[in-house]
């Protein structure tokens, strides 16, 4: 009985068990937030390592090509800053082909073996670039 003479009741519990369970919970929860904090820092120390081997080779403007030199097997990004779709397609059409929406970017891999690999555009044939791969 309590001091108000009502039989208690009980559940069957400890009565320390519900702080130990908020207790858990709690570090349950830091141990969440210390992974999330954890796998966010590894992907972002490998986004910029692979940084290295991303790069931005293409930028288009104006209905023109402006190129940046990459390395072999980069990921090439192509940047197309007009108000229409544009490709970046090598002039033997098989070492990269890419299509890119407007005010939108895109990717390809650089081709392996360094060089000079001329392109075009598909869609507007006045539109030619040359990639250079080191």
């Amino acid at each position: 009985m309590n001091d108000r003479g009502v039989p208690a009741v009980s559940l069957g519990m400890k009565h320390n068990t519900l702080p130990r369970t908020r207790r858990s919970f709690v570090v349950m929860i830091g141990v969440v937030l210390a992974l999330v904090l954890v796998l966010g820092a590894c992907s972002s120390s490998s986004k910029s390592g692979s940084s290295s081997t991303s790069t931005t080779g293409v930028t288009i403007k104006d209905l023109a090509f402006t190129t940046t030199p990459v390395k072999a097997g980069a990921t090439v990004t192509v940047q197309n800053n007009d108000n229409v779709m544009h490709t970046v397609t090598s002039d033997d059409n098989t070492s990269f082909d890419v299509s890119i929406d407007p005010g939108k970017s895109a990717t390809f891999t650089a081709p392996s073996k360094a060089g000079s690999y001329k392109f075009h555009c598909k869609i507007h044939s006045s539109m030619h670039g040359t990639l250079t791969v080191q």
